[in-house]
């Protein structure tokens, strides 16, 4: 029979604003130091580029087709000046321009080299066309611009002058007709087309359309602004910390925050365990300093949560556990004992993390006698008991009613611990033998309640023996450190077992954190 399993995708990682703000938030720094870094290489660039020199000259137009009626025939369109000067505009920096500009200057760079340098534009106040050429000193800018406007005074007067060439040729030959028809009469017609002939033929030498109004004059240095090259590498710079915060984050595995770790592992989050308190054991009367009063708050949130889980009937056996090593697993389960105790309740703390056992050197309790030498017979269940006192914390409100709302004896409260015991190659096969199921059933018998601190869910097989034998179970995640396919093959493995009511603990929660909260 095919087990069909239901593929749900991954969650938008960007949704709302707050989505982005976290992460211009978490890189904040990163962003600044680039974009300031990106304004340096900005003064830099404008500190080294050579002074650039731009002159310009001015040219004036008419239109020479104005005067055309005068010998009786049809005259072209009239322009504007501003529309001749900007039809000469668009040839400023044609190649025929720029050949003779090359060659008058006699210069070895290329005519499509000149012509990078020269720009027009019309004035749009005056008409006049303007001729603007740049350089690397002041007397080839202004060379160059007196040179590319000459030429275009040059070429637009050659122009109007043809065209007077062309009517006075044109003139010449009516005049030719009328003489040799001999009509009568016609002497006086004869006599007009003379004089206009003579007036083109002078016009045809001397006019003009064009006329160099502004010669451009020696220009100062002018370098690029160093403001304005500081802004632009501000801008650039925090545009690419920007994007690479972006790319960082959407590659980025890691888990970061309370709510990523609750989609990702799908479970209910019952407890935020800031990082200072790692590797600790809160309200351990070890002669050391009281644990701060915000990591002992941590642990009885948890405690008070674990209780909700099954509608306020707290659960009787716990298992703590984790994805892989190194997310708290350790601290949470100690220290949730610990709080479990000082509420009153008679409470046993197990160390079933048979690979790597960490409880007994925290308690400062010797490993052996432990819970493998009961499992294999070596010793008494009296051998492998452990009597820890709390310490009493500052301000204090553990002294809760017991379980059956009846006041706790006056006296220290006390935590009971089983070490993990002699090593052993065989930690699977003891936490799956019969004598541990039973083992199980005797503690709950005696004790209100019992936290296991078990081995991690995804390296090794212990803890996959014990899941289905707890009331509940404790997954711990450290912040900015458990991956997302960490958490997918822990729910993975989880999935496997008969449901049991099970918390997540974010660990290792950084002050100034989203999750951080810190009232007492």
């Amino acid at each position: 029979m095919d087990v069909i399993t239901e593929q749900t995708s991954a969650p938008a990682r960007y949704v709302t604003l707050r989505d982005y703000l976290r992460v211009l938030r978490r890189y904040r720094l990163m962003i600044v130091i680039v974009g300031l870094v990106g304004a340096a290489a900005g003064l830099v660039y404008a500190g080294q580029q050579a002074p650039v020199y731009t002159a310009a000259a001015q040219v004036s137009f008419q239109d020479p087709t104005g005067d055309l009626g005068v010998v009786g025939l049809a005259s072209s369109s009239v322009e504007t000046p501003a529309q001749v000067a900007a039809t000469e505009a668009a040839l400023v920096t044609t190649p025929s321009v720029m050949q003779q500009v090359k060659h008058a200057l006699g210069v070895p760079a290329s005519a499509q080299a000149l012509a990078g340098a020269v720009s027009a534009q019309v004035s749009a106040t005056s008409g006049l066309l303007q001729v603007s050429a740049t350089g690397s000193s002041s007397s080839f800018a202004a060379s160059l611009a007196n040179t590319v406007a000459k030429v275009v005074v040059s070429q637009a007067n050659a122009q109007t002058r043809t065209q007077f060439t062309q009517l006075a040729r044109t003139v010449k030959g009516e005049i030719a007709r009328l003489r040799s028809a001999a009509t009568p009469g016609r002497a006086s017609e004869l006599a007009f087309y003379a004089d206009e002939l003579g007036r083109l033929n002078t016009l045809a030498g001397f006019a003009g359309s064009a006329q160099l109004v502004a010669p451009a004059q020696l220009p100062g240095p002018s370098s690029p602004s160093r403001a304005r090259s500081a802004l632009l590498g501000l801008l650039f710079g925090l545009l690419l910390a920007i994007a690479a915060a972006f790319l960082r984050d959407s590659t980025d595995r890691r888990l970061r925050s309370a709510q990523e770790m609750r989609q990702s592992y799908e479970l209910p989050v019952v407890g935020h365990i800031r990082s200072q308190a790692m590797g600790q054991v809160a309200q351990f009367s070890n002669g050391s300093s009281h644990a701060p009063t915000i990591d002992l708050e941590a642990f009885r949130i948890l405690r008070r949560n674990l209780a909700a889980l099954e509608g306020d009937r707290s659960p009787q056996s716990i298992l703590v556990t984790s994805a892989v090593r190194g997310e708290g697993k350790t601290t949470v389960a100690s220290s949730l004992a610990f709080a479990i105790a000082a509420a009153g309740r008679r409470t046993l703390l197990v160390d079933c993390d048979l690979r790597r056992p960490a409880l007994a050197a925290r308690l400062g309790i010797d490993e052996s006698p432990g819970i493998t030498d009961y499992l294999a017979g070596a010793v008494s269940p009296q051998d492998i008991l452990r009597l820890v006192t709390l310490a009493e914390p500052r301000g204090s409100d553990d002294a809760a009613p017991a379980s059956n709302g009846h006041a706790p004896a006056a006296r220290a409260p006390q935590l009971v611990f089983i070490p993990s015991g002699s090593r052993t190659a065989k930690a699977s096969e003891l936490l799956g033998s019969y004598r541990f199921n039973e083992f199980i059933q005797q503690v709950s018998e005696a004790y209100e309640a019992v936290v296991f601190d078990s081995s991690p869910l995804l390296p090794v097989a212990d803890t996959l023996e014990v899941l289905a034998r707890v009331d509940a179970i404790v997954v711990c995640a450290r912040a900015s450190e458990t991956t997302r396919e960490q958490a997918s093959a822990a729910r993975e493995a989880l999935s496997r077992f008969p449901k049991r009511p099970t918390g997540l603990v974010v660990t290792g929660i950084k002050p100034g954190g989203d999750d951080y909260d810190a009232y007492a």
